[in-house]
């Protein structure tokens, strides 16, 4: 694994920071490149990178405690949720969509990423209920719960339904319910920056993207964190440190079907509550990508192996994708 990561690093094909954990035991942990190339600060393995979209997997986990709790079902509908807060009345469209289909991308409400702009807007302060007012009255692509199309908007509205039934603020929830908790001290939201020494983000090698405000991602890709706190975030899922059994379960149980070239173009059957489902060499692995402007990441878990294999990085066109999935095929190999 070593040799294979050095080989990348020379060729400049990996800028970041990785790990790989078998049953507790770490098989690499490596980091190359640099967090800041201005500065010249080297990337480090405890190095905070912003995550995307593995973010999804934080949040939907975050309704399904609530839902344990019983301040929420899935099979509710959204608008009663939003409103008055977020919106002030509930597109015609929107009144049957449910909380299950926004967080696995049934509900046919168009990807914010999508949209006019959205880049050009990355880096302004901006509040959950403005996020929602530019997707709440486009026309659906599709019929709620009759097809699969990614959405990033589904999960700005778990967010605001996650604040709506809490009356607290999202990064607060976040902490009380999951990286207090689980002691992930490196692993956040934040409204603006993450903590100072956090990896610049660079489009391409020596090519820096623009700044990111954190709450234009907000629920839907706005956390940040380390290959280290992920490693543990993944094996206290598969420990039951985070919710019970049927509820972690549940999480990772297929809820939507993938259209024929799997979910976001990667190799998977179907989505479950913010992983994608696949299988490698036989084995079962739950994972998610996560891609924004000036970075890159992937978080792979084989459960019935306890393998985390996480890799970040701070270069968006890397294959972040493609090396955590030749990591995990060593894994289940040495």
């Amino acid at each position: 694994m070593l040799s294979y990561l050095r080989d990348l690093a020379a060729n400049r094909k990996f800028t970041g920071a990785v790990l790989v954990v078998r049953r507790g035991q770490v098989l690499v942990r490596f980091a190359a490149g640099e967090a800041d190339a201005e500065n010249h600060i080297p990337n480090r393995p405890d190095t905070v990178f912003r995550v995307a979209s593995v973010t999804k997997q934080f949040t939907a986990m975050l309704v399904l405690k609530l839902r344990d709790r019983g301040l929420l079902r899935l099979d509710d509908p959204i608008c009663p949720y939003l409103i008055p807060v977020y919106i002030k009345t509930c597109p015609t469209a929107w009144r049957p969509i449910t909380i299950r289909e926004i967080l696995t991308h049934t509900s046919g409400i168009p990807d914010i990423q999508g949209l006019p702009g959205f880049f050009s807007k990355l880096s302004q302060p901006t509040t959950t209920q403005e996020l929602i007012q530019r997707f709440v009255n486009l026309p659906l692509d599709f019929k709620p719960g009759t097809s699969w199309k990614y959405s990033s908007s589904g999960y700005i509205l778990a967010g605001a339904i996650i604040q709506s039934v809490t009356h607290k603020p999202y990064g607060t929830v976040l902490h009380e319910e999951i990286t207090g908790p689980l002691n992930l001290r490196h692993t956040g939201y934040s409204r603006g920056n993450p903590p100072p020494g956090y990896a610049k983000g660079y489009l391409t090698l020596g090519s820096p993207a623009p700044p990111i405000n954190g709450s234009q991602a907000f629920s839907a890709t706005g956390i940040y964190s380390t290959v280290d706190d992920l490693v543990r975030w993944d094996r206290s899922l598969g420990a039951y440190l985070v919710a019970p059994p049927a509820t972690v379960k549940e999480a990772w149980t297929p809820q939507a079907p993938c259209p024929p070239n799997g979910c976001l173009n990667l190799p998977s059957s179907a989505y479950a509550f913010g992983w994608l489902v696949d299988r490698l060499n036989g084995h079962r692995l739950r994972y998610h990508p996560g891609l924004l402007q000036g970075y890159a990441a992937s978080n792979m878990y084989l459960p019935d192996d306890d393998i985390a294999v996480v890799v970040l990085s701070n270069v968006e066109d890397t294959d972040t994708n493609g090396i955590a999935r030749h990591l995990a095929t060593l894994a289940l190999e040495s």
